[in-house]
C-alpha cells in the first residue's frame, strides 16, 4: 500500500514536470512593469520636473525680455510722440509768423497800389489842369484881341474842366447867400455828377466844408440846375442824410456839403461854409 502511495505520487510528480516542460519558462516582466517600478518611476519623475522647470525658466525669461522691450517701446514712442507735438507746434508758431509776414506785405503792396493809384490819379488831373490853363491863357489872349466879343473859354480866375467852368471861394457864406452869388455870375452852385467830377473838386477845394447845389428845402432832393437826383452820382456818408433836429440850431438839414474826406452830408443852409460854382464855358459873363 505504501509503495502503491508513493508509486501514484512519483507518477503525479513526473505529470506535473511534463505539464511544466509543456508551458515553457515563465514569462518575463513587461517594460511598463519594469519602467513603473520604483527607483525607475523616481528617476523618470525628476528627469520631467527638471525638463518642466527648464522649460519654465525659459519662459519666464523670454517674457521678461519682451516686458523690457515693450517698456523701451513705449518709452521710445513716448519720446517721438513728445518730439512730434513740440514739432508741430514749432511749425504752427512759424506757419503763424510766416501767415503775419504775408498778410502784412499783402496789406502794405495794396496801400503801395493805392498811393501809386492816386498819384497816378493826381498826376493825370495835373496834367489835365496844364492843358487847360495853357488852353484858357490862349483863349484869354484870343479875347484880349477881339476886345471881348468872342469867348469860348472859362475867363480869369475860373478853371476850366470836361466842358465846364468852376469858381472856387476862399471865404464862406450860407448855401442861400452862395447861391445868389453864382447867379449873379450867370452860373449855379456846383452839381456833381461823377466820380472824377468829385476828385476835381476835392483836389482845388481840400478838406473843407464846401457848399455843393444839392438841397431838399422845397421837399426831395434836387441840384439847382434840373439834373436828376436820383438817378445820377451820389457820395453821402453812411447814414446821411438824416434830416438832424439836435443841432439847437432851429429846422433841419436841408443843404448839402462836401465833408473833409470828399463825402456829402446835410447840416443847417445856415452855416458859413466855401462853395463852388459852377457854368458852362462860354456862359459866364
Amino acid at each position: 500500500m505504501t509503495k502503491d502511495y508513493q508509486d501514484f505520487q512519483h507518477l503525479d510528480n513526473e505529470e506535473n514536470d511534463l505539464h511544466r516542460l509543456q508551458r515553457g519558462p515563465p514569462p518575463s516582466p513587461s517594460l511598463f512593469h519594469r519602467l513603473c517600478s520604483g527607483s525607475r518611476l523616481l528617476l523618470i519623475s525628476l528627469g520631467l520636473s527638471l525638463l518642466l522647470l527648464v522649460v519654465v525658466c525659459v519662459i519666464a525669461s523670454q517674457n521678461s525680455q519682451l516686458r523690457v522691450d515693450l517698456l523701451a517701446l513705449r518709452q521710445n514712442f513716448s519720446n517721438f510722440t513728445a518730439s512730434t507735438e513740440d514739432q508741430v507746434k514749432v511749425l504752427s508758431t512759424q506757419g503763424g509768423s510766416v501767415g503775419r509776414k504775408m498778410k502784412l506785405l499783402e496789406s502794405q503792396l495794396e496801400k503801395q497800389q493805392q498811393d501809386l493809384s492816386e498819384d497816378h490819379s493826381n498826376l493825370l488831373l495835373h496834367v489835365k489842369q496844364l492843358v487847360s490853363d495853357l488852353r484858357s491863357l490862349s483863349c484869354q489872349m484870343a479875347v484880349l484881341r477881339s476886345n471881348g466879343s468872342e469867348r469860348t473859354c472859362c475867363p480869369i480866375n475860373w478853371v476850366e474842366y470836361e466842358g465846364s467852368c468852376y469858381w472856387f471861394s476862399s471865404s464862406g457864406r450860407a448855401w442861400t447867400e452862395a447861391d445868389k452869388y453864382c447867379q449873379l455870375e450867370n452860373a449855379h452852385l456846383v452839381v456833381v455828377t461823377s466820380w472824377d467830377e468829385q476828385k476835381f473838386v476835392q483836389h482845388h477845394m481840400g478838406p473843407i466844408n464846401t457848399w455843393i447845389g444839392l438841397t431838399d428845402q422845397d421837399g426831395p432832393w434836387k441840384w439847382v440846375d434840373g439834373t436828376d437826383y436820383e438817378t445820377n452820382f451820389k457820395n453821402w456818408k453812411p447814414e446821411q442824410p438824416d434830416d438832424w433836429y439836435g443841432h439847437g440850431l432851429g429846422g433841419g438839414e436841408d443843404c448839402a456839403h462836401l465833408t473833409s474826406d470828399g463825402r456829402w452830408n446835410d447840416d443847417v443852409c445856415r452855416r458859413p461854409y466855401r462853395w463852388v460854382c459852377e457854368t458852362e464855358m462860354g456862359k459866364t459873363n
